[in-house]
Protein backbone atom coordinates (compact mmCIF):
# COMPACT_ATOMS: atom_id res chain seq x y z
CA UNK A 1 0.00 0.00 0.00
CA UNK A 2 1.30 3.46 -0.91
CA UNK A 3 1.70 5.96 1.89
CA UNK A 4 -1.80 7.23 2.80
CA UNK A 5 -2.58 10.93 2.88
CA UNK A 6 -4.95 10.46 5.81
CA UNK A 7 -4.77 8.28 8.90
CA UNK A 8 -8.18 7.88 10.54
CA UNK A 9 -7.88 6.80 14.18
CA UNK A 10 -10.80 5.59 16.29
CA UNK A 11 -10.48 5.32 20.06
CA UNK A 12 -12.65 2.43 21.22
CA UNK A 13 -13.94 1.11 24.52
CA UNK A 14 -16.49 -1.72 24.40
CA UNK A 15 -18.14 -0.25 21.30
CA UNK A 16 -17.52 -2.69 18.46
CA UNK A 17 -20.95 -2.16 16.88
CA UNK A 18 -20.44 1.61 16.84
CA UNK A 19 -17.02 1.21 15.20
CA UNK A 20 -18.67 -0.99 12.55
CA UNK A 21 -21.23 1.71 11.71
CA UNK A 22 -18.60 4.45 11.64
CA UNK A 23 -16.30 2.49 9.33
CA UNK A 24 -19.16 1.50 7.04
CA UNK A 25 -20.16 5.15 6.65
CA UNK A 26 -16.57 6.19 5.96
CA UNK A 27 -15.94 3.62 3.23
CA UNK A 28 -19.39 4.09 1.68
CA UNK A 29 -19.01 7.87 1.47
CA UNK A 30 -15.29 8.31 0.75
CA UNK A 31 -14.14 5.50 -1.57
CA UNK A 32 -11.50 7.64 -3.30
CA UNK A 33 -9.64 8.90 -0.20
CA UNK A 34 -6.14 7.39 0.20
CA UNK A 35 -6.53 6.53 3.86
CA UNK A 36 -5.52 4.02 6.47
CA UNK A 37 -7.76 3.22 9.42
CA UNK A 38 -6.43 2.48 12.89
CA UNK A 39 -8.59 1.38 15.81
CA UNK A 40 -7.00 1.80 19.25
CA UNK A 41 -8.77 -0.24 21.90
CA UNK A 42 -8.64 0.81 25.55
CA UNK A 43 -8.87 -2.61 27.19
CA UNK A 44 -12.35 -3.61 25.99
CA UNK A 45 -14.11 -6.88 26.72
CA UNK A 46 -15.64 -7.32 23.22
CA UNK A 47 -12.33 -7.96 21.46
CA UNK A 48 -13.69 -10.85 19.37
CA UNK A 49 -16.35 -8.67 17.79
CA UNK A 50 -13.89 -5.81 17.32
CA UNK A 51 -11.38 -8.07 15.55
CA UNK A 52 -14.10 -9.11 13.09
CA UNK A 53 -15.04 -5.49 12.42
CA UNK A 54 -11.43 -4.45 11.82
CA UNK A 55 -10.81 -7.41 9.52
CA UNK A 56 -13.94 -6.55 7.53
CA UNK A 57 -12.61 -3.07 6.75
CA UNK A 58 -8.87 -3.86 6.71
CA UNK A 59 -8.36 -1.61 9.73
CA UNK A 60 -5.28 -1.95 11.90
CA UNK A 61 -6.12 -2.85 15.50
CA UNK A 62 -3.96 -1.73 18.42
CA UNK A 63 -4.82 -3.36 21.73
CA UNK A 64 -3.91 -1.54 24.93
CA UNK A 65 -3.77 -3.65 28.07
CA UNK A 66 -5.83 -1.21 30.11
CA UNK A 67 -8.02 1.84 29.65
CA UNK A 68 -5.48 4.66 29.44
CA UNK A 69 -7.95 7.35 28.45
CA UNK A 70 -8.85 9.06 25.20
CA UNK A 71 -5.80 11.24 24.67
CA UNK A 72 -3.28 8.51 25.51
CA UNK A 73 -4.97 6.07 23.11
CA UNK A 74 -5.07 8.70 20.36
CA UNK A 75 -1.36 9.39 20.83
CA UNK A 76 -0.65 5.67 20.47
CA UNK A 77 -2.52 5.65 17.18
CA UNK A 78 -0.67 8.68 15.84
CA UNK A 79 2.67 7.06 16.67
CA UNK A 80 2.04 4.28 14.15
CA UNK A 81 0.08 6.38 11.64
CA UNK A 82 1.66 7.20 8.29
CA UNK A 83 -0.54 9.98 6.93
CA UNK A 84 0.38 13.65 6.67
CA UNK A 85 -3.07 14.31 8.13
CA UNK A 86 -4.31 12.41 11.17
CA UNK A 87 -7.95 12.34 12.21
CA UNK A 88 -8.98 11.24 15.70
CA UNK A 89 -12.61 10.21 16.17
CA UNK A 90 -15.08 8.73 18.64
CA UNK A 91 -16.76 5.52 17.47
CA UNK A 92 -20.29 6.96 17.85
CA UNK A 93 -20.20 8.90 14.56
CA UNK A 94 -21.50 8.48 11.04
CA UNK A 95 -19.81 10.34 8.18
CA UNK A 96 -22.11 11.99 5.66
CA UNK A 97 -21.14 12.03 1.96
CA UNK A 98 -18.19 14.29 1.18
CA UNK A 99 -17.35 15.16 4.78
CA UNK A 100 -13.90 13.60 4.86
CA UNK A 101 -12.98 14.88 1.38
CA UNK A 102 -13.98 18.40 2.42
CA UNK A 103 -11.83 18.30 5.55
CA UNK A 104 -8.79 16.85 3.78
CA UNK A 105 -9.11 19.41 0.99
CA UNK A 106 -9.26 22.21 3.56
CA UNK A 107 -6.02 21.06 5.22
CA UNK A 108 -4.30 20.81 1.83
CA UNK A 109 -5.25 24.39 0.98
CA UNK A 110 -4.63 26.07 4.36
CA UNK A 111 -1.07 25.57 5.53
CA UNK A 112 -1.48 27.28 8.91
CA UNK A 113 -4.52 25.21 9.87
CA UNK A 114 -3.42 22.92 12.67
CA UNK A 115 -6.80 21.27 13.14
CA UNK A 116 -10.23 21.37 11.53
CA UNK A 117 -13.46 19.73 12.63
CA UNK A 118 -16.79 19.03 10.90
CA UNK A 119 -20.21 20.31 11.85
CA UNK A 120 -21.92 17.70 14.01
CA UNK A 121 -25.61 16.80 13.87
CA UNK A 122 -27.89 14.78 16.11
CA UNK A 123 -29.45 11.68 14.50
CA UNK A 124 -32.71 13.57 13.97
CA UNK A 125 -30.94 16.18 11.82
CA UNK A 126 -30.70 18.96 14.39
CA UNK A 127 -27.35 20.80 14.51
CA UNK A 128 -25.17 19.94 17.49
CA UNK A 129 -22.66 22.33 19.14
CA UNK A 130 -19.38 21.57 17.38
CA UNK A 131 -17.02 24.26 18.65
CA UNK A 132 -16.70 26.66 21.55
CA UNK A 133 -14.69 29.52 22.91
CA UNK A 134 -12.13 28.87 25.58
CA UNK A 135 -13.63 29.27 29.06
CA UNK A 136 -13.93 32.69 30.62
CA UNK A 137 -15.81 33.88 33.69
CA UNK A 138 -18.68 35.30 31.63
CA UNK A 139 -19.34 31.84 30.19
CA UNK A 140 -19.59 30.03 33.52
CA UNK A 141 -23.33 29.28 33.01
CA UNK A 142 -23.16 29.06 29.20
CA UNK A 143 -22.20 25.43 28.59
CA UNK A 144 -24.09 23.11 26.25
CA UNK A 145 -25.93 21.47 29.17
CA UNK A 146 -26.65 24.65 31.09
CA UNK A 147 -30.23 24.94 32.40
CA UNK A 148 -30.13 28.62 31.34
CA UNK A 149 -29.74 27.55 27.72
CA UNK A 150 -32.70 25.22 28.15
CA UNK A 151 -34.88 27.94 29.66
CA UNK A 152 -33.64 30.76 27.44
CA UNK A 153 -32.60 29.42 23.99
CA UNK A 154 -31.39 32.87 22.95
CA UNK A 155 -29.23 33.36 26.08
CA UNK A 156 -26.49 35.56 24.55
CA UNK A 157 -23.40 34.26 26.41
CA UNK A 158 -24.32 30.67 25.51
CA UNK A 159 -24.83 31.46 21.84
CA UNK A 160 -21.49 33.24 21.79
CA UNK A 161 -19.64 30.56 23.79
CA UNK A 162 -20.96 27.70 21.63
CA UNK A 163 -20.95 29.52 18.27
CA UNK A 164 -24.55 28.31 17.97
CA UNK A 165 -25.27 29.85 14.56
CA UNK A 166 -22.03 28.84 12.85
CA UNK A 167 -23.55 25.70 11.31
CA UNK A 168 -25.41 27.90 8.80
CA UNK A 169 -22.19 29.35 7.37
CA UNK A 170 -21.07 28.42 3.87
CA UNK A 171 -17.34 28.74 4.54
CA UNK A 172 -14.82 27.61 7.15
CA UNK A 173 -14.76 29.60 10.38
CA UNK A 174 -11.75 30.14 12.61
CA UNK A 175 -12.73 29.32 16.21
CA UNK A 176 -11.04 29.03 19.59
CA UNK A 177 -11.67 25.32 20.11
CA UNK A 178 -13.50 22.48 18.40
CA UNK A 179 -15.39 19.63 20.04
CA UNK A 180 -13.21 16.53 20.15
CA UNK A 181 -15.71 14.11 18.58
CA UNK A 182 -13.89 14.30 15.23
CA UNK A 183 -10.67 16.29 14.80
CA UNK A 184 -8.56 16.40 11.63
CA UNK A 185 -4.99 17.45 12.43
CA UNK A 186 -2.03 18.44 10.34
CA UNK A 187 0.45 15.88 11.57
CA UNK A 188 3.34 18.33 11.97
CA UNK A 189 1.16 20.60 14.12
CA UNK A 190 0.03 17.69 16.29
CA UNK A 191 3.61 16.60 16.82
CA UNK A 192 4.86 20.12 17.46
CA UNK A 193 2.62 20.47 20.53
CA UNK A 194 3.27 16.89 21.71
CA UNK A 195 -0.18 15.55 20.89
CA UNK A 196 -2.90 15.22 23.52
CA UNK A 197 -1.99 15.82 27.15
CA UNK A 198 -2.34 12.33 28.63
CA UNK A 199 -3.06 13.71 32.09
CA UNK A 200 -6.62 14.23 30.86
CA UNK A 201 -8.32 10.83 31.00
CA UNK A 202 -11.28 12.06 28.97
CA UNK A 203 -12.95 15.47 28.40
CA UNK A 204 -11.23 18.87 28.06
CA UNK A 205 -8.28 17.39 26.14
CA UNK A 206 -9.81 18.94 23.01
CA UNK A 207 -9.81 22.46 24.51
CA UNK A 208 -6.31 21.92 25.84
CA UNK A 209 -4.77 20.88 22.52
CA UNK A 210 -6.57 23.66 20.63
CA UNK A 211 -5.22 26.22 23.09
CA UNK A 212 -1.67 24.85 22.74
CA UNK A 213 -1.90 24.78 18.94
CA UNK A 214 -2.84 28.45 18.88
CA UNK A 215 -0.03 29.28 21.30
CA UNK A 216 2.34 27.79 18.70
CA UNK A 217 0.87 29.88 15.88
CA UNK A 218 -1.48 27.28 14.36
CA UNK A 219 -5.11 28.02 13.53
CA UNK A 220 -8.24 26.10 14.60
CA UNK A 221 -11.21 25.85 12.23
CA UNK A 222 -14.72 24.50 11.93
CA UNK A 223 -15.79 23.47 8.43
CA UNK A 224 -19.63 23.67 8.43
CA UNK A 225 -19.90 22.12 4.97
CA UNK A 226 -18.39 18.87 6.26
CA UNK A 227 -21.16 17.12 8.16
CA UNK A 228 -21.07 14.20 10.56
CA UNK A 229 -23.86 12.59 12.58
CA UNK A 230 -22.89 12.19 16.23
CA UNK A 231 -24.87 9.76 18.37
CA UNK A 232 -24.15 11.91 21.39
CA UNK A 233 -23.46 9.93 24.55
CA UNK A 234 -23.91 6.53 22.87
CA UNK A 235 -20.77 5.29 24.63
CA UNK A 236 -20.46 7.22 27.86
CA UNK A 237 -24.13 7.14 28.84
CA UNK A 238 -23.62 3.49 29.80
CA UNK A 239 -21.13 4.62 32.45
CA UNK A 240 -22.76 7.90 33.49
CA UNK A 241 -21.33 8.15 37.00
CA UNK A 242 -17.77 7.36 35.96
CA UNK A 243 -17.86 9.73 32.99
CA UNK A 244 -19.38 12.58 35.03
CA UNK A 245 -16.55 12.19 37.52
CA UNK A 246 -13.96 12.27 34.73
CA UNK A 247 -15.63 15.32 33.13
CA UNK A 248 -15.50 17.34 36.35
CA UNK A 249 -11.95 16.13 37.03
CA UNK A 250 -10.83 17.23 33.55
CA UNK A 251 -12.43 20.65 33.84
CA UNK A 252 -10.78 21.08 37.24
CA UNK A 253 -7.40 20.32 35.70
CA UNK A 254 -7.97 22.65 32.74
CA UNK A 255 -8.90 25.61 34.92
CA UNK A 256 -6.32 25.08 37.66
CA UNK A 257 -3.51 24.49 35.15
CA UNK A 258 -4.12 27.96 33.76
CA UNK A 259 -4.56 29.72 37.09
CA UNK A 260 -1.80 28.44 39.38
CA UNK A 261 -1.90 27.70 43.10
CA UNK A 262 -4.43 30.35 44.13
CA UNK A 263 -6.81 29.21 41.40
CA UNK A 264 -6.45 25.63 42.58
CA UNK A 265 -7.09 26.63 46.20
CA UNK A 266 -10.34 28.39 45.24
CA UNK A 267 -11.59 26.10 42.48
CA UNK A 268 -10.96 22.68 44.03
CA UNK A 269 -13.77 22.92 46.60
CA UNK A 270 -16.01 24.58 43.99
CA UNK A 271 -15.58 21.67 41.57
CA UNK A 272 -16.05 19.16 44.39
CA UNK A 273 -19.34 20.84 45.29
CA UNK A 274 -20.36 20.83 41.63
CA UNK A 275 -19.68 17.11 41.30
CA UNK A 276 -21.60 16.15 44.44
CA UNK A 277 -24.49 18.35 43.32
CA UNK A 278 -24.58 16.45 40.01
CA UNK A 279 -24.58 13.15 41.85
CA UNK A 280 -27.42 14.25 44.10
CA UNK A 281 -29.49 15.43 41.13
CA UNK A 282 -28.77 12.19 39.29
CA UNK A 283 -30.06 10.13 42.19
CA UNK A 284 -33.45 11.84 41.94
CA UNK A 285 -33.55 11.64 38.13
CA UNK A 286 -32.59 15.24 37.38
CA UNK A 287 -29.49 14.85 35.22
CA UNK A 288 -28.03 17.77 33.30
CA UNK A 289 -29.78 18.92 30.14
CA UNK A 290 -28.65 17.86 26.70
CA UNK A 291 -30.75 18.21 23.57
CA UNK A 292 -30.35 14.61 22.45
CA UNK A 293 -31.90 13.37 25.69
CA UNK A 294 -35.20 15.13 24.91
CA UNK A 295 -38.06 13.43 23.12
CA UNK A 296 -39.96 14.85 20.20
CA UNK A 297 -38.35 18.30 20.05
CA UNK A 298 -38.71 19.96 16.64
CA UNK A 299 -36.58 22.58 15.00
CA UNK A 300 -34.28 23.44 12.11
CA UNK A 301 -32.58 20.39 10.66
CA UNK A 302 -29.87 19.53 8.21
Amino acid sequence: MNKPELSLIFVNYNSGKLVDRALRSFFNCEPEIAAEVIVVDNGSRDIGELREVCARYSARLLLLKRNRGYGAAANQGVQVAQGDFVAVANPDVEFLPGAVSQLVRFLRENERAGVVAPQLFYPDGMPQPSCRRLPRLRYVFAGRRSPLLRLFPHFAPAREFLYLDVWKRAEPVEVEAVIGTVMFFRRVAYQEVGGFDERYFMFAEDMDICERLQAHGWQVFLEPRARVVHYYGAVRRRWRRQTEYQRVRALHRFFTRRGGFFSSFVLTPAFAGYYFTLEALGLVGLGEFEYSWQKGKKGESV
